[in-house]
């Protein structure tokens, strides 16, 4: 996962764009925020595991008078998110189920009746697979993904990066 910081210009979207079409990345999800500062945020996920390639592309990026900083995000070292509306229709009287199931994914109901509720949930992306699959027992009428949310976690002193399992040392 790459974040971009990118100067907000009509055309800088599209060379980024380029640049990945052109060395041949496939884009899994891009996602463009609202500029801020004169800076537009762009974060993508691209389909590679060759560190190799994926570094090149990273100066390529880097090269780009557009681009002012890009950013590695990797999963140790990000929050990652997943928002997603799913919309499910069942039997009458099966709502208290779809209730159940979407807060133990610490999802919401943002609307229902008796046989139909949309359920909204931000979380990690395995957790989300999994409520779509808890759902699945209902019948899946839509469900609508953003992209994935990423941002670094901020480095705290004490913290042992060798044993990730090890907990915030006492200062």
């Amino acid at each position: 996962m790459l974040r971009l910081d990118v100067v907000a210009m009509p055309l800088a979207l599209a060379r980024v764009a380029t640049i990945l079409a052109h060395r041949r990345f496939e884009v899994l999800t891009m996602d463009v925020a609202t500029p801020v500062d004169g800076l537009r945020r762009i974060t993508i996920e691209v389909d590679t595991a060759d560190e190799i390639r994926l570094e090149q592309l990273v100066k390529f990026l880097n090269r780009s008078p557009d681009v002012v900083k890009v950013v590695r995000l990797s999963d140790d070292k990000s929050h990652n998110r997943r928002g997603a509306f799913v919309k499910v229709t069942f039997p009458e009287g099966r709502l208290p189920e779809a209730v159940a199931i979407a807060r133990a994914f610490s999802a919401e109901i943002v609307e229902a009746d008796r046989t139909r509720c949309t359920v909204f949930a931000a979380v990690e992306p395995a957790r989300l697979d999994a409520l779509v699959k808890a759902l699945s027992g209902f019948t899946i009428r839509e469900l609508v993904m953003a992209a994935p949310l990423r941002i670094s976690r901020p480095h705290r002193r004490g913290y042992a990066a060798a044993d990730r399992s090890q907990t915030w040392a006492q200062s």
